[in-house]
């Protein structure tokens, strides 16, 4: 119980909303707690047998209290579930995974498990009957049905899990031979409209939901069911619900049939081996001996489906479904896992595009990036073209001042040697020369080698000397112009080539 004690409400009733529904249904005061008479009443719609009823209070009621809490009501209903499934009563199978348990009286028509479902009215309503009519007619049925392949699209479209929508087929296919007639496709509709109401699809068809025109009605009448359940009541010694052979031996042998026919009888009654018989099942057993008895027939090898009781056609359609061949419906699982793998591939898709955009948009960066470097090659390009001009501007002017000075040289080199063949040329320059000096401070050391009355020939040479470095002083002052030409020049070159 300490590992039952340890699971959530959640866990016990697997989110299904009805076990809830349930605890509101006993606990109408909110009080928190449920009296062990009215978790008795209630759990008695269950139709298990007394016994496991109260094997199942013993478990969920472990401190003996006599009343349960919310989490122990849940415990409970868990394991009328598990009993409900064929399941062990036991609190090692709280954690499997069973339908939610079934009371008679419960609102929700797949909760409905009564004894006579020729009694019980047709879930499905008239005006709802009438919808799925016309959705059935425009699936364009062929004699009356419909094929597996055509069912398959309405099914899909309602989003529900594959394992539900199987489990919707094998219920409305009642008859089990791969088709939905009107009827069926009804049950089929109203199943999976009470799926989207979250309301959980049955293990097997409850009575309410067959519709009439597929039930079968029971051979044992009303009032011989009343009379063989007196006979029942007075049988059943311990009250649990069910008679073993010892309790039913010494009536049966009273009839006066064969032991061999009696033990047929009891096999054939015996629905699921189990050695005991229940209510229905002890009045279709009483119902053959009268057969016999009073008609002289047989019982037959095998229970036609008019005499399988009606608490037992639940179980035993479950069996059916579970060994007989039905639709083949696996194409929705292939669907479901085309589906799937579509949902892949989109969510592959829609990384490769966004991969891709990003890699566009680094391309876009990139091409901007080269375009701007182009630019700039450009712009440089521009530049040096414009820098070579002033280049060859700068050039030009420098081959403009050599040849100036090219032609000063030569000009005063034709000027020196006119004055060497032409004296008096000498002497006018020397009278200017010496007129000029006068005005200037004495140098003594001008005439200190010559004689108050120099030679003709002294004369000459001191003529010719002084023309030379008057010469030279002309020269270096032109090639210092030249220089300072030269320089203004290139300043300039550079102020422009730095304001450009």
């Amino acid at each position: 119980m300490a590992a039952a004690a340890q699971l959530s409400l959640t866990q016990l009733s697997s989110g299904n909303p009805v076990y809830e529904k349930y605890y509101r249904q006993v606990d109408t005061g909110s009080t928190g707690r449920v009296l062990a008479s009215d978790a008795a009443t209630f759990l008695k719609k269950s139709g298990l047998p007394d016994l496991i009823l109260g094997k199942i209070w013993d478990l969920a009621d472990t401190d003996g209290k006599g009343v349960l809490n919310k989490q122990e009501f849940f415990i409970a209903l868990r394991l009328v579930a598990c009993a409900q499934n064929g399941l062990e009563v036991s609190l090692s199978n709280l954690n499997l995974a069973v339908p939610p348990p079934r009371f008679h009286d419960t609102s929700s028509p797949l909760l409905i498990s009564g004894n006579s479902a020729a009694e019980l009215p047709w879930a499905v309503k008239s005006e709802d009957k009438a919808t799925y009519d016309a959705i059935f007619d425009s699936l364009s049925p062929v004699n009356g049905f419909l094929s597996g392949d055509k069912v398959k699209p309405v099914l899909l479209n309602s989003k529900l899990p594959v394992d539900i929508l199987g489990r919707v087929w094998e219920l409305s296919d009642i008859d089990h031979d791969g088709m939905l007639d009107r009827d069926e496709f009804a049950v089929a509709m109203f199943l999976v409209y009470c799926a989207l109401e979250k309301e959980p699809v049955p293990m097997s068809l409850p009575p309410a939901l067959v519709p009439p025109s597929k039930r079968k009605t029971w051979v044992v009448s009303p009032a011989e069911k009343a009379k063989y359940d007196e006979i029942f009541l007075k049988t059943d010694k311990d009250m649990d619900g069910f008679v073993s052979g010892l309790e039913v031996r010494e009536i049966f042998l009273k009839t006066g049939l064969p032991s061999t026919l009696l033990a047929h009888i009891w096999a054939l009654c015996d629905t699921k081996d189990c050695g005991k018989l229940s209510k229905d099942q002890f009045a279709l057993a009483f119902h053959l001996i009268n057969q016999k008895l009073i008609k002289g027939i047989d019982p037959p090898h095998v229970l036609t489906p008019e005499m399988i009781p009606p608490s037992d056609r639940t179980s035993l359609q479950k069996n059916i479904i579970g060994s007989s061949p039905v639709a083949d419906f696996s194409a929705i699982k292939e669907l479901d896992t085309l589906n799937n793998e579509i949902v892949d591939l989109q969510r592959e898709k829609n990384n490769v595009e966004q991969d891709l955009k990003e890699k566009e948009d680094t391309i876009k960066q990139r091409t901007c990036e080269v375009q701007d470097l182009q630019d700039e090659v450009q712009r440089e390009n521009t530049n040096l073209q414009k820098l070579q001009a002033q280049k060859q501007q700068v050039q030009e002017l420098l081959d403009g001042l050599d040849e100036q000075k090219a032609q000063l040289i030569s000009s005063l080199k034709a000027e020196l040697t006119s004055q060497e063949k032409d004296p008096d040329m000498f002497c006018d320059s020397f009278t200017s020369t010496a007129t000029t000096t006068a005005n200037k401070e004495a140098d003594p050391s001008n005439f200190a080698n010559f004689s108050a009355f120099p030679s003709e020939e002294d004369m000459i040479e001191w003529a010719k000397r002084e023309s030379e470095r008057e010469e030279e002083q002309r020269l270096a002052r032109l090639n210092q112009q030249e220089q300072e030409d030269l320089e203004l020049a290139i300043a300039l070159s550079k102020s422009e080539i730095s304001e450009a």
